[in-house]
C-alpha cells in the first residue's frame, strides 16, 4: 500500500503544494486587509472559515478524482495487489490532505491568539474533558473517513455499470444520494428519539455571544454511539462492495 500511496502523492503533488501556497497567500492577505481596514473579528473569522472549506472540498474532489483514476488505470489494475490497497492508498491520501489544512488551520489560530492577540470570543466551544475531546476529533474524523467511503462506492458503482458515455457518473452520483439518505432513513428509524447517555459521547458546547453579552449554548452530539455502530456495519459492507466491484466489474 505505502508503493501505492507514494505514487498518489506523487501524482498530486503539484495539484496538493499548489492549493496549499494559494490557502497560505489567501489567508495572510485576507489577515492584512482585515487589520488594515479595521474589519470585525467576525468578519475575518468567516472569510477564514469559507476559504478553509472551499479548500477542503477542492481536496476531497481531487482525492476522489485520483481515487477514480486508479480505479480504470491500466498500469495500477496489472499490479499483483488485492483491491482493498486501492481503497485504502486513496483513503489514506484523502487523510493526509485533511490533516495538512488542519495543522494550517492550527498555526493559523496559534498565530492569531497568541502573536496578534484577536480574540474570537463570539463563538464558545467547550468539552467535558480530555477523553471527550479525543472523542469529538476521532468524530470528526469518522464523519469525514464515512463522506469519502461513500464518494469511492459511488465512483465505483458508477464505473461498474456497462452504460457508456456519461450515464455512468449520473448512476455514481444516483448511488452517493441513494446511500446517504438510505442511512439517514434507516438511523431514524432505529434510534429516533434515543436519549440515553450510554449511547452518546463527543458531545460538545457551542455557545454564541449576543450583542448584549449573554451566551447561549446548545448542547451538540457530534456522534451519538448507535449510528455509530451502524455506520461502522455501512463502512464494512461498502468495502465489501467496492472490492467486490473492482475484481468483477470493472473494466480496464
Amino acid at each position: 500500500m505505502m508503493k501505492l500511496l507514494k505514487y498518489d502523492i506523487k501524482q498530486n503533488a503539484n495539484t496538493v503544494l499548489g492549493l496549499f501556497a494559494v490557502l497560505v497567500i489567501l489567508q495572510v492577505l485576507l489577515s492584512i486587509t482585515g487589520n488594515l481596514r479595521q474589519w470585525d473579528a467576525e468578519t475575518i473569522f468567516g472569510l477564514s472559515l469559507i476559504l478553509y472549506f472551499t479548500a477542503v472540498i477542492f481536496m476531497l474532489v481531487q482525492s476522489c478524482k485520483t481515487f477514480a483514476y486508479n480505479i480504470k488505470a491500466y498500469h495500477r489494475r496489472l499490479l499483483p495487489l488485492h483491491p482493498v490497497w486501492t481503497i485504502l492508498s486513496s483513503l489514506v491520501f484523502s487523510w493526509l490532505v485533511a490533516l495538512i489544512i488542519g495543522a494550517i488551520v492550527l498555526i493559523h489560530a496559534a498565530i492569531y491568539y497568541r502573536v496578534a492577540q484577536v480574540q474570537i470570543d463570539f463563538v464558545q466551544i467547550g468539552t467535558t474533558g480530555f477523553g471527550n475531546t479525543v472523542l469529538i476529533i476521532l468524530s470528526i474524523v469518522w464523519i469525514y473517513t464515512m463522506l469519502v467511503l461513500t464518494i469511492f462506492t459511488a465512483i465505483t458503482i458508477g464505473a461498474s455499470v456497462s452504460i457508456r458515455g456519461k450515464a455512468g457518473t449520473w448512476v455514481g452520483i444516483i448511488s452517493f444520494f441513494v446511500i446517504q439518505n438510505g442511512m439517514s432513513w434507516v438511523e431514524g428509524l432505529l434510534f429516533k428519539g434515543t436519549n440515553s447517555t450510554f449511547a452518546n459521547f463527543g458531545i460538545i458546547q457551542i455557545g454564541m455571544a449576543e450583542e448584549n453579552g449573554a451566551v447561549t449554548r446548545e448542547s451538540v452530539n457530534l456522534l451519538p454511539l448507535g449510528p455509530f455502530l451502524l455506520e461502522v456495519v455501512v463502512a464494512v459492507l461498502m468495502f465489501y462492495a467496492i472490492t467486490y466491484l473492482l475484481k468483477k466489474r470493472i473494466e480496464i
